[in-house]
């Protein structure tokens, strides 16, 4: 069992991220830090906040869902250089897409079923990659989905099971389904606060949903990749039902 200092060190981390990521997502959403287009930088924040909060906890980067070598090195430190560790990892991405793909093509159409009832379209269907469908993609998966994923179910998600104190939680690609279901309920519950709190409204707040399968995602394939692309294909998708 986890120490008692282990599990308030875990609730104090996920208090202090919670307060302080929460606080400068308001910030940047308001209106005028958007006219000043700095609501862009929400993404930097998720992404800051995880790598430092990894970093900072005990240096252990696959038990959060992601291997940085050659940017963090982790404690038994790793010789490789960035590009080497990001090329050396094409093909777990590739298996990755192809299983965030699997899901979706069996969740989406449920979900297109679903998404009437809390949201409304403002425009005709139409995939979002009119003008610039590079910097589309680009901006879904790296400034949206990659930062969101990093944080919230590799840090996040992490530290709720620390909190709860449940033994090598993130370790084990087979938790007791009781176990998971609470990590990605209370981590989905953060995820779904936050983006309220960047936009006020029953829409933001289902996000609840889509965000119990990213986590249930994270823990079937023991790390973030497959949930980061899954979460670009809702993201796309989600555009293409709103029609903007």
């Amino acid at each position: 069992m986890p120490t008692t200092d282990t599990v308030r060190r875990a609730r104090r981390h996920l208090a202090v991220a919670g307060f302080a990521v929460n606080a400068l997502v308001f910030a940047l959403s308001r209106p005028a830090a958007v006219r000043r287009d700095l609501h862009g930088l929400i993404g930097v924040v998720f992404l800051v906040a995880a790598l430092r909060g990894i970093a900072k906890d005990d240096d252990d980067t696959e038990r959060y869902g992601v291997r940085l070598e050659g940017l963090i090195p982790g404690a038994s430190g790793d010789p490789r250089s960035l590009p080497r560790a990001l090329v050396e990892a094409v093909p777990s991405a590739l298996r990755e897409l192809g299983f965030a793909a699997l899901v979706a093509a069996v969740v989406l159409p449920v979900y297109t079923l679903a998404w009437p009832l809390f949201n409304h379209p403002v425009g005709p269907r139409h995939l979002p990659f009119t003008h610039d469908p590079v910097a589309t993609l680009l901006g879904e998966v790296v400034a949206v989905a990659l930062t969101e994923e990093l944080f919230f179910r590799g840090y996040l998600q992490t530290r709720v099971a620390d909190a709860l104190g449940l033994v090598d939680f993130t370790r084990s690609r087979k938790p007791p389904f009781a176990d998971a279901a609470r990590v990605v309920a209370v981590t989905s519950l953060l995820f779904a606060l936050t983006h309220v709190v960047a936009e006020p409204g029953v829409a933001r707040a289902a996000v609840f949903f889509p965000s119990l399968l990213f986590g249930a995602v994270r823990i079937a394939r023991g790390g973030v990749g497959a949930a980061v692309a899954l979460h670009a294909i809702f993201n796309v998708f989600e555009r293409y039902l709103e029609g903007r």
